[in-house]
């Protein structure tokens, strides 16, 4: 048992509230106002108490290569990913890679996540191995592909779809995009995905991409019809970037209750072009927010949720003058309660009874206002984290 005090960030639209919670193995067993009853394990009146990130998409064999810039997405994933993961063939490489990945994301904050592995088997057995060390919450996948890749990371074997408890991880279903997966390829995700297993793949990043899709699929009314029409489009589907979409693949995506993972950062570093929010709060379709390390340059998520809110300002200084711009509330919903959410964990991204106690203890030099989130988001610094706490366990 442990009793955490300090000021609870109940609802990042209200300011936090004096009070206490009370952990007992890995989840929150009581959450009170006021002062604890009885001892305190850890934090103070000064502490800020919240739930830790979640990250809705990331490469963990990508964290090595932030900053390669100058290029767009095709030849950046040519010149600058697919070596990197060509590396992760060595299985002692892959297993250490996996583990600084994971206390990467650690230091973060980040104690949630649904990634990319590499398309070789072993990849899934290094995450679960440091998962073993560093149980974050995860869906992590063994990227699928049979074309237009070195031929060091096509038609590897799959991995059985499993889940590790200890470890905390369930493998999904993850053909990388449609550029480089064959009809075959694609039938044989559906069928692997059939069952009700998570997918993660990517959508209409760059308009060179889709227009390529649109080359490679020419039967296909458009680059997500593609998906759909081999059973991949799911109420568990997980859809990064979707900024060149039509209002037919919209409608589509909403009828098929996917979510859509903005990827604010890395449609920067990239050049892919800006996020249409409106569209996606128009057709009702779930959203999801991600760091894309490494088209993303920065893991922490307070400052993803910083960039969605810069890139919708810009859209509405730029492309439409009405365009929504989310409050720092709304964005930090997302990187908390509302990924969770969008990943199927309904017991995590919260402060109550029943939820897992994967938690941040934070000092932040900032006043704890009715500002409170946009001073953190606007601020960030990892070393506003004092304690993280994992599963249950203090992991500093």
């Amino acid at each position: 048992m442990m009793i955490l005090t300090g000021k609870l960030l109940l609802d990042p639209a209200q300011p936090p509230q004096p009070g206490w919670i009370r952990l007992e193995g890995q989840r929150i067993a009581e959450v009170g106002s006021g002062r604890s009853p009885g001892r305190t394990d850890l934090g103070d009146e000064g502490c800020l108490i919240c739930p830790g990130f979640v990250d809705a998409h990331v490469h963990l064999s990508q964290a090595e290569i932030i900053g390669c810039d100058g290029l767009d997405l095709l030849d950046w994933l040519d010149r600058v990913v697919y070596p990197a993961e060509i590396q992760w063939t060595d299985p002692a490489f892959a297993e250490t890679q996996a583990k600084r990945a994971y206390r990467l994301l650690l230091g973060a904050g980040t104690l949630g996540y649904a990634g990319y592995l590499t398309a070789h088997l072993h990849s899934v057995v290094a995450a679960i191995r440091a998962g073993y060390e560093t149980p974050l919450r995860a869906v992590a996948g063994q990227p699928l592909m049979d074309r237009n890749a070195p031929p060091e990371l096509l038609g590897r074997k799959t991995a059985r779809l499993a889940t590790s408890r200890r470890a905390r991880l369930l493998a999904s279903v993850t053909p990388r995009y449609a550029l480089c997966c064959s009809e075959e390829l694609l039938r044989r995700a559906g069928k692997l995905a059939s069952g009700g297993a998570p997918i993660q793949t990517h959508l209409a990043e760059s308009p060179r991409e889709c227009e390529l899709v649109r080359q490679l699929f020419p039967d296909a009314p458009h680059y997500t019809g593609v998906y759909d029409r081999f059973g991949l489009l799911t109420e568990r589907t997980l859809l990064a970037h979707c900024i060149h979409l039509g209002d037919e693949e919209w409608r589509l995506i909403a009828q098929r209750d996917c979510v859509v993972v903005h990827c604010p950062t890395a449609n920067t570093f990239l050049g892919s072009g800006l996020f249409d929010l409106d569209a996606a709060r128009r057709h009702g379709v779930r959203l999801a927010l991600g760091s894309d390390v490494a088209a993303g340059p920065d893991l922490a998520m307070p400052r993803v949720a910083r960039a969605m809110i810069e890139v919708a300002k810009v859209r509405r200084m730029t492309v439409a003058d009405r365009a929504s711009v989310p409050t720092p509330a709304e964005a930090w919903h997302l990187i908390t309660r509302g990924n969770a959410e969008a990943l199927g964990w309904h017991d995590a991204g919260r402060l109550e009874a029943g939820a897992a106690a994967d938690l941040l203890i934070l000092r932040p030099p900032v006043a704890m206002d009715e500002h409170l989130i946009g001073r953190l988001i606007y601020n960030w610094r990892d070393d506003f984290i004092a304690h993280r706490i994992l599963a249950g366990r203090l992991l500093d």
